[in-house]
C-alpha cells in the first residue's frame, strides 16, 4: 500500500515535470545584454506565463509563453506586444536592479502557492536572477523596490 504522502510527493514532482517540459525554453530566456532586462513569469498548471524585455531606452516587449494545456475553442494565442514605459520606470528599475546586486545577497522568501495557480515572478540581469518577486520581500528595502518596480512594469501591459 502506497502512503498519501508518497503519492502526494509523486503529484508534485509529476507537475513540476510537465510545467519544466513545457516552459523549459521560456525560462532560459537569453540573458539580457547590458542595456535590458527580463522580467520572467513562470506561469503555472493553469496560468499561461510571459517574459517582459525591458531596454534601458523604454522600449519594452511582453511575450506570452505558449500554455501547457490547449487554447479553449475559439481562443487565440496572446501575440507579442510593445510598449514604450515611462522614463521615470525605466530609469528607477535599472537603478534598483544595479543597487540590489548581486542577487544572491537578497533574501529569499518563502512563500506558500496553489500547485495551480502558483507562479514565479522573478528578473534577470547581467547574468543573475532576483528571488521570486511574488513573494514578500520581509525587511529588504531593495527587494521591496524591485517588487514594486515588477508590479508596475507588468500593469503597463495589462492596461490596454
Amino acid at each position: 500500500m502506497v502512503s498519501a504522502r508518497l503519492l502526494l510527493m509523486l503529484l508534485k514532482c509529476s507537475i513540476i515535470v510537465a510545467l519544466l517540459a513545457t516552459h523549459a525554453w521560456f525560462l532560459v530566456a537569453s540573458p539580457p545584454d547590458g542595456g535590458s532586462a527580463v522580467l520572467v513569469n513562470s506561469g503555472s498548471t493553469n496560468t499561461a506565463g510571459f517574459k517582459i524585455v525591458i531596454q534601458n531606452d523604454g522600449a519594452a516587449e511582453y511575450t506570452p509563453a505558449p500554455r501547457a494545456r490547449p487554447q479553449p475553442e475559439g481562443q487565440h494565442a496572446v501575440a507579442p506586444m510593445k510598449r514604450k514605459l515611462p522614463p521615470a520606470l525605466v530609469h528607477r528599475l535599472f537603478s534598483d536592479l544595479e543597487a540590489a546586486r548581486p542577487f544572491s545577497d537578497l533574501p529569499r522568501p518563502t512563500c506558500v502557492k496553489s500547485v495551480s495557480f502558483g507562479t514565479r515572478l522573478t528578473i534577470q540581469f547581467h547574468g543573475d536572477e532576483t528571488p521570486d518577486l511574488n513573494c514578500d520581500a520581509g525587511q529588504s528595502t531593495k527587494l521591496a523596490a524591485l517588487i514594486e518596480d515588477a508590479k508596475q512594469i507588468v500593469a503597463a501591459f495589462s492596461a490596454h
